[in-house]
């Protein structure tokens, strides 16, 4: 079953499962509803599919990618401290995502990062974006992107792909 995603605009991208092709539609009727809604969707190709409904704010696509943070802090002489660390981004989303540091992070909510990744897609695509840490738990940290760019068409495409 395909899970589509609602969008601010009470429409859903719903992408098929035999073409890749997506296909965005109107689903306002069906934001009301408090139990799960199952759809029948037909694509230009033909290829006819069930979907369901996902009514959370934001579409989160599973990955398991290796990647580096880079962060600077003041040490307790004031003086200014650049580190680099490893990470796997285990999910993203078009806001943010969800990695594992792969030692004790140094840094703290609120603070900004650069991190970098490479997406497993056709072109193995480097993503370099600022961040801001969310939450800490453990090696699981939370990033929100900081948007000083247009839409990411790079990620963007990643997202709505079955790769």
């Amino acid at each position: 079953m395909v899970k589509a995603y609602i969008n601010n605009d009470q429409t859903a991208t719903f992408v098929c499962p035999q073409c890749q092709k997506p296909l965005i539609k109107d689903v306002s009727k069906y934001i009301a509803r408090n139990t799960e809604t199952k759809l029948k969707v037909k694509c230009g190709c033909g290829h006819q599919y069930a979907a369901s409904l996902e009514k959370r704010k934001k579409f989160r696509k599973e990955t398991n990618l290796d990647g580096i943070y880079k962060y600077t802090l003041k040490d307790p002489e004031n003086k200014i401290v650049e580190g680099v660390g490893k990470m796997t981004v285990t999910n993203i989303s078009f806001s943010g995502l969800r990695v594992k540091v792969h030692s004790t992070p140094r840094f703290a909510v609120g603070e900004k990062l650069t991190v970098e990744f490479k997406l497993n897609d056709i072109n193995q695509s480097i993503v370099r974006k600022e961040v801001l840490v969310q939450n800490i738990h453990g090696r699981s940290v939370g990033m929100e992107f900081i948007f000083n760019q247009t839409y990411d068409s790079v990620l963007g495409f990643y997202l709505l792909s079955n790769s």
